[in-house]
């Protein structure tokens, strides 16, 4: 039997264990499909049988590697919506009235983005209720986060996913303003205060700086001109290799420099083909002869060296 033929196999099988609601069978048979073969069809399989084990967490990290599939098919985007408010996921459901309010599909009906943000407003009003203490505790945590270790700091700044719109400004507004939080947590509170569509100037504290910027401004991270001409230089050194996978790894480590510097990121990456340069130096893909001449070659250096200690430590 051939891996099409088995693959079949076992998507018939998840389909039988999901129609008979055997939801752990299910879960099973397709997570093993979706291992050798990930495709839009058995996400869905997938996500929904966890949604039906009542781990909307797990479903929704799911449905996030097809998300915008998700958002632009009616059915599908159904069972999205279902698995956010059923995760308590605020953030991510008024992100997703922002996607709807800025991009129109002739498959998604003005009738069920009504309703979404009806049901949004009937669940943060209800969710509410019983989460706002809770919440003003999180509040207080974070004036002080950056006394706490790292990974408690990104499950508080996690737990804001079930604040309200107007909370979650409040508090990104907190975080924002603080010089000793790291830079990959105010990039990413950054960029869901674009995706939520904010209009209004915010403060950041950058490298030493105060700046402001007005989110619904903004591009996303890997949409920003920084990041895309580090991807061209790279691309055009290693135009030749045949390793796909080492470059798409080097274009998500290229990702978080810009992470780094995001939403301001042309103050600090001026030259990104020399940033990209010195970046592929270090894994011995160019030779040093080829950029050290360069009368920003230190400059430059000083600040990815920074930055790779700054990325370490988020990542222990």
């Amino acid at each position: 039997m051939d891996d099409s033929d088995n693959l079949k196999k076992i998507l018939d099988a998840a389909d039988d264990a999901f129609n008979k609601g055997d939801w752990d069978e299910a879960t099973e048979l397709y997570t093993e499909a979706y291992t050798m073969q990930p495709s839009f069809l058995i996400n869905q399989g997938l996500a929904a049988s966890l949604l039906n084990l009542k781990k909307a967490d797990d479903a929704e990290a799911v449905i996030l590697d097809y998300f915008n599939y998700y958002l632009s098919d009616a059915d599908a985007a159904k069972l999205a919506t279902d698995i956010v408010l059923e995760n308590n996921d605020f953030l991510l459901a008024n992100q997703i009235i922002n996607y709807y309010k800025n991009n129109s599909f002739s498959t998604i009906d003005e009738e069920f983005i009504l309703d979404f943000k009806h049901r949004v407003d009937l669940a943060e009003e209800r969710h509410l209720r019983s989460f706002r203490p809770h919440m003003t505790t999180i509040l207080t945590r974070l004036r002080s986060i950056v006394t706490k270790p790292m990974v408690t700091q990104i499950q508080l700044i996690r737990s804001m996913r079930e604040f309200d719109k107007k909370d979650y400004i409040v508090g990104s507004r907190l975080l924002l303003g603080n010089p000793l939080l790291h830079p990959l947590l105010k990039s990413e509170l950054v960029e869901n205060l674009y995706k939520l569509g904010v209009d209004e100037e915010i403060d950041i504290s950058f490298y030493g700086e105060m700046k402001s910027c007005n989110p619904s401004k903004l591009k996303p991270i890997m949409a920003t001109d920084i990041y895309l001409k580090m991807c061209d230089e790279l691309d055009k050194v290693l135009a030749d290799s045949k390793n796909e996978t080492q470059v798409e790894n080097l274009r998500g480590e290229l990702s978080l420099y810009a992470a780094m510097v995001y939403p301001f990121g042309e103050n600090i990456i001026k030259s990104p083909s020399l940033w990209t340069n010195l970046f592929l130096l270090r894994y011995g893909l160019i030779d040093e002869s080829d950029v050290k001449d360069n009368s920003h070659f230190s400059e430059v250096k000083s600040w990815i060296d920074r930055f790779d200690s700054l990325i370490n430590m988020f990542q222990q």
